[in-house]
């Protein structure tokens, strides 16, 4: 029973005189209680688009600004422009509203930068073509916008292990700096020549360290690639030491090159940005390596 003053003593009297709220007080089992998501059935996420402007023009500046709910947190906000860049194909994804992430302005914003024409063309594409309806974009920002932003919460709790070699020819550079982006924005490691290769060091000797520092290998695959010796070094070595190897590339394109000694590239999945938005490729690699940190 409950402790009970009289006197200057403590006595205790049977539980079942107390007051009901007291009770419960006693019977309480928070490891039964379900938190509450905030949700409502008008869709997963609660998607609001705030704010368009100029996203259906073919030309200028364009934002789109909107809101989602996740977990406990109602209201984080998330713009896509391509305010910061004059040229029309690049853009900008930036948090500019999450207490997960400890954003309430935009001075605190977390963002990343899509700067590969090719990519994002079709990306802009898919995106633009969903204007007229509401519906259609409500369904593009939840399928590959706001995973995106929910796994950059979920690494809040611990930072991601693997390390990515970003393998390409000069010419696709926009691309491999469009992954870097993507992911340093989840908290991955990178290394891409750039900005990693040490200054005056020994080529060869730094791109097998790199690559056996490296957990995962991305290759942006075309004929150039294929015909350069050091492409195609980096590549068979990385085969060699057993990474996990992603292609990129247009199939048709460059699965003529298969043979030989990458014979072995036939039997990859070669993704191909024209096919899938880049937000759902990054998903889906850090999906099938979210398993493996989970080991």
């Amino acid at each position: 029973g409950w402790g009970k003053r009289n006197n200057g003593l403590i006595s205790f009297v049977p539980r079942t005189t107390l007051p009901k709220s007291f009770r419960l007080l006693c019977t309480m089992d928070l490891s039964a209680v379900q938190p509450r998501t905030v949700q409502t059935s008008l869709n997963k996420y609660n998607i609001t688009i705030i704010e368009n402007h100029g996203l259906n023009s073919r030309t200028g500046f364009w934002w789109l600004r909107f809101s989602f709910d996740h977990g406990l947190e109602k209201g984080i906000e998330v713009r896509l422009t391509n305010f910061k860049y004059s040229d029309r194909y690049d853009w900008t994804l930036e948090v500019v509203k999450c207490s997960y992430l400890g954003i309430e302005s935009d001075k605190q914003m977390a963002s990343f930068d899509m700067i590969d024409e090719f990519m994002n063309v079709e990306e802009i594409r898919r995106l633009t073509d969903c204007v007229g309806s509401a519906e259609k974009l409500r369904n593009y920002l939840e399928l590959n916008i706001v995973p995106v932003v929910t796994k950059k919460i979920r690494y809040t709790k611990f930072r991601p292990q693997f390390r990515f070699f970003l393998s390409h020819k000069s010419k696709d550079k926009p691309f491999m700096r469009t992954f870097e982006n993507g992911f340093k924005f989840l908290g991955y490691g990178t290394w891409l020549d750039e900005v990693n290769m040490p200054m005056g060091s020994n080529i060869q000797a730094a791109l097998k360290t790199s690559i056996d520092e490296c957990d995962c290998f991305i290759a942006w695959l075309n004929g150039e690639y294929i015909q350069s010796d050091y492409c195609k070094a980096e590549l068979l070595y990385a085969k060699q030491v057993g990474k996990i190897i992603l292609p990129f590339g247009t199939y048709s394109n460059v699965s003529c090159h298969f043979t030989g000694e990458l014979e072995f590239l036939r039997g990859q999945h070669v993704y191909d940005p024209t096919k899938s938005s880049f937000f759902e490729i990054l998903r889906r690699i850090d999906d099938a390596l979210f398993g493996f940190e989970l080991l």
